[in-house]
């Protein structure tokens, strides 16, 4: 039994400009300690102005920080070092699993870092059991840092999600920094992906093991939404339709609960196949699909594996445009092979395919992805010290160049008409009232912050090359 805990998720600003979203893997973590400790408190950095040290108590005795995303280092580091030696410090998160051997030797405080997913290591660790007898875990020992081996990961559980009532905030819709007035919540409903795109690191484990598709029940999934008090709920499973039979029955449950929310969701442009079931998904309020499409090549989309090409992309949209859902497209640009002709294909393309608003990434090396030897084996492509891939014939600063024509060409003033419209129609904005208040200060600070990042951009290109 702990006398106090500290959950702490170490980050002051939120990860892209649309936010602020729970840190829910933390919060499976707190949950799994609960039943171990006198009291736990459970921070979120980003929503507070004092730091972790000021939430120590005297009698705290175990710290746990998420450490998902390389950024924020200075900080990141200040956070954990401030935790005394005499505390038990676990550090865990998909960037600290990474690189376990860095956040032992640079922060000697830490006494272990956790491995993939934590939910299991951290029963093992309240339970008890010795550190050299629990996999998935990197710990110091007599001065020697101990690499335990991986844990095999298991099916997900019906019977385990979140108690949200261990939240300091409520959190709402973010936009450039201004808070809509629109809460928000997310929740998880499967884990692990049963595609293999070449570019995606998030359907294998940290270490790069292939993750198998598990899921929880409908019973299970429809039992924690029915306990959101959010309106709006972002399922963040890499891939939410891969069992549309699933998904059906969900679609059920929420209609014969009478649950009244939208949803945000992954999904592969295979859902097409299911009209049916898209019908219900309508009814039981699921009002956006967020759907990787990525290029508008097909010798691209073969080399990424995505298990379609163009030709097939069109059929499928001829059943996806007509549902009454927000048609959310992803793309990548800089992808290898491509040129920026190509790559400028994309505006056109998705007003052909009847998209109803697009994203844009640039073609990024993670941990596991394959790209790093795909970028070797082609002369003239480059990685950039953040990751980023550029190429001799497209550098950098044109990729970014080509992002903001592109948005320009796609969003005219018809297809802004045509994305209202659509959210008016199927309830997506029926939260409106709430952003129209605000959107004046959120337009200003848009504008206000391109033209800093713009200018902050032309600096960083002038002293670091074309990188």
């Amino acid at each position: 039994m702990f006398q106090h805990v500290l959950c702490v998720y170490p980050y002051r600003h939120e990860l892209n400009r649309v936010g602020f979203l729970p840190p829910l893997g933390l919060e499976y973590i707190a949950t799994v300690i609960e039943p171990y400790t006198q009291t736990l408190d459970l921070v979120d950095m980003r929503k507070e102005t004092k730091r972790t040290k000021d939430f120590l108590r005297p009698q705290t005795d175990l710290v746990c920080f998420s450490v998902n995303w390389n950024r924020e280092s200075q900080f990141l580091h200040e956070e954990i070092l401030s935790v005394g030696p005499h505390i038990f410090t676990i550090v865990g998160g998909r960037h600290a699993t990474e690189n376990p051997e860095h956040w032992l030797s640079q922060c000697p405080n830490v006494d272990v870092v956790v491995r993939g997913d934590g939910e299991e290591v951290m029963e093992d660790i309240c339970r008890g059991i010795p550190l050299p007898e629990i996999n998935g875990i990197s710990f110091r020992s007599h001065g020697r840092i101990i690499h335990n081996p991986n844990r095999k990961l298991g099916p997900v559980t019906d019977d385990f999600y979140p108690h949200r009532r261990l939240r300091r905030y409520v959190y709402k819709v973010f936009l450039e920094g201004i808070n809509t007035g629109v809460m928000i919540d997310t929740m998880s409903t499967s884990r692990g992906c049963p595609f293999n795109c070449t570019f995606c690191s998030f359907s294998r484990n940290p270490w790069g093991e292939k993750r198998p598709w598990s899921a929880r029940s409908p019973e299970s999934v429809v039992a924690e939404l029915a306990q959101i008090e959010a309106p709006l709920v972002g399922i963040i499973d890499d891939l939410f339709t891969a069992d549309m039979d699933r998904v059906e029955k969900i679609c059920d449950l929420i209609l014969a609960r009478g649950i009244r929310k939208k949803y945000l969701i992954n999904c592969r442009l295979e859902i097409a196949r299911r009209p049916d079931i898209l019908r219900k998904m309508e009814q039981a309020g699921f009002a956006f699909l967020m759907l990787g499409i990525e290029s508008t090549k097909d010798e691209t989309l073969k080399s990424m594996r995505k298990g379609f090409n163009t030709t097939m992309i069109r059929e499928y949209f001829k059943v996806l445009r007509n549902t009454s859902m927000i048609l959310h497209g992803y793309f990548i640009l800089g992808n290898i092979g491509e040129s920026e002709e190509e790559m400028l294909r994309i505006s056109s393309f998705a007003h052909e395919l009847g998209l109803d608003c697009i994203a844009l990434s640039t073609l990024r090396v993670s941990p596991h992805s394959g790209l790093e030897e795909l970028v070797a084996n082609n002369p003239g492509y480059h990685i950039a010290p953040n990751g980023k891939i550029y190429s001799d014939h497209c550098s950098a600063p044109q990729i970014r160049q080509l992002r903001r024509r592109i948005n320009r060409q796609f969003y005219n003033g018809s297809q802004i008409l045509q994305l209202i419209r659509k959210g008016i129609f199927n309830g997506a904005l029926r939260f409106l009232p709430h952003v129209l208040l605000r959107l004046p200060r959120i337009v200003l600070t848009m504008v206000l912050n391109a033209r800093k990042k713009a200018k902050r951009r032309s600096l960083r290109h002038k002293k670091k090359g074309p990188g």
